[in-house]
């Protein structure tokens, strides 16, 4: 579990990109079979990804320096609730662009914006789930460095 942890320290910046990234794709693969094909939709799954991804890879990142900090400090060592809570906003975050794709073009806002407050809820759900056990874990395996 402790090359887990430091694997995940190592590559904060691509999970988190893969975070946003496979969500993303699933969920259009899903649409393209559900709906029928627009042009637009292609956009949509390019801004997503090619923006989505990077913005998703530095928020984790961030995320990550933040859980560290607390473990880190004084104050610390971080919690499970540091890293759920971490984990809700950056799962809301990290689904801001791709949620926002959907107004792109869309051919009715009020059922835009359910999909939208949806995808935002489910996203803080599972970031809060992910960001909890990793917190967990991280708690558990990742060395404390108070002060550093």
């Amino acid at each position: 579990m402790k090359k887990l942890c430091d694997l995940y320290v190592a590559k904060a910046g691509l999970i988190g990109a893969l975070y946003c990234v496979i969500p993303t794709l699933v969920g259009f693969a899903v649409m393209f079979c559900v709906v029928p094909f627009r042009q637009v939709y292609l956009y949509r799954l390019a801004i997503a990804v090619f923006v989505g991804g990077p913005v998703a890879a530095y928020l984790n990142r961030f995320g990550l320096s933040l859980w560290l900090s607390k473990h880190n400090s004084p104050h610390g060592p971080a919690t499970v609730l540091d890293g759920a809570l971490i984990g809700w906003f950056l799962g809301m975050a990290m689904a801001v662009i791709p949620a926002f794709t959907h107004f792109i073009a869309s051919n009715g806002m009020d059922g835009t914006k359910t999909i939208v407050i949806a995808i935002w809820f489910i996203a803080g759900i599972i970031g809060a789930i992910i960001g909890g056990s990793l917190g967990f874990v991280g708690a558990k395996y990742l060395d404390r460095r108070p002060g550093g």
